[in-house]
């Protein structure tokens, strides 16, 4: 069966402050910023992009920014986290220090699943890890690594956060995610075992990485929270097929949206996770030259005739939201998730 999903396309989060934000995922994490817009279901706030310009597929962090909103929580309905991969144990822990040296609480590192991973939270709350793939689980040799490794004084090459590793729904029912899964989107590529669903691409790599939990409640998508997970697929056409499958069955849908830097698709999984499904084109280039992507506000064409009218709102958002830079971050839970061994 053909894989119709090729892996993530982007993961959609919120955000209280534009400015904390860019400082953390551009000046901390090192990621370029590709996309300065407006969400466009939201006009008059902004939604911002971060990606690694060579292969922003797979790699394209977005935040919409909503000031107003209080603190969300994790739950059905609100992912739990997301993963970035490094290349290496080695790297994971040149980043722990690197963030310990700038009072940002990284925990670690915790073997689990041929993994191991460092946690620590952004200026909002949200949960990040960082991982590698570790099927040694050598907790010795992982001590004395961390113990011994010095801090680096800037992102080195080896460090790049370069793609997402995986995003983490919450959900009830592994079975039930799975038949949901393969009814609409063909995905047959699953793993289930010690409390995790685990979904992988056409290489065997883990994308979806769900946690299950029967007796969770209902998470609230806020500031701080996961908004939504977007997989990546070849084609409006591949969007219709899914549409159809949707409409035939009256599972609720937003019809094809043109976002114009790519089509998508949003519905809701069987625990109110919001998934949407996006084209890999046209891409972030094609409004703006590759060397100044994400340096100024950019609008869709038919948003482009309100950019007085937008500009205004958003300056005056930016009056009353008060900015503090560094921030204090808040330490990860421990364990920061349900870790399977």
């Amino acid at each position: 069966m053909e894989n119709l999903v090729k892996g993530l396309h982007h993961i959609t989060l919120v955000t209280g402050s534009y400015l904390v934000n860019n400082r953390f995922y551009t000046e901390v994490l090192g990621l370029r910023r590709v996309k300065l817009s407006v969400n466009q279901d939201d006009i008059y706030h902004r939604h911002l992009f971060y990606a690694n310009l060579d292969k922003p597929t797979g790699s394209a962090i977005t935040f919409f920014e909503w000031p107003e909103l209080p603190r969300g929580y994790p739950g059905y309905g609100s992912p739990h986290h997301l993963a970035y991969r490094v290349g290496s144990p080695e790297a994971l822990a040149k980043w722990f220090h690197f963030l310990r040296e700038r009072n940002i609480a990284a925990k670690g590192p915790y073997v689990y699943g041929g993994l191991v991973s460092i946690y620590l939270r952004d200026p909002d709350g949200v949960l990040l890890e960082l991982t590698t793939s570790y099927p040694e689980a050598d907790p010795g040799y992982l001590k004395e690594l961390f113990k011994q490794t010095s801090t680096p004084t800037a992102i080195s090459q080896d460090m790049r956060l370069t793609a997402f590793d995986h995003a983490s729904p919450i959900i009830s029912d592994p079975g039930l995610t799975s038949r949901f899964l393969e009814k609409f989107l063909d995905i047959v590529d699953v793993e289930i075992s010690n409390g995790v669903l685990r979904v992988l691409n056409m290489d065997g790599d883990v994308y979806l990485r769900c946690i299950v939990d029967p007796l969770n409640v209902d998470g609230y998508v806020a500031r701080g929270s996961v908004h939504h997970i977007a997989l990546c697929v070849e084609s409006e056409e591949t969007q219709r097929l899914v549409m159809r499958r949707l409409n035939s069955v009256g599972w609720s849908n937003s019809g094809i949206v043109d976002r114009f830097w790519f089509k998508s698709l949003y519905f809701r999984d069987p625990d109110g996770n919001l998934l949407e499904l996006a084209t890999q084109g046209p891409g972030y280039d094609v409004d703006e030259p590759r060397e100044t992507l994400g340096s100024r506000l950019v609008l869709p064409p038919w948003l482009e005739p309100l950019r007085q009218q937008i500009e205004k709102k958003l300056a005056e958002r930016d009056a009353g939201n008060a900015v503090e830079w560094p921030t204090v971050f808040e330490e990860p839970p421990e364990p920061p998730e349900p870790l399977a061994q």
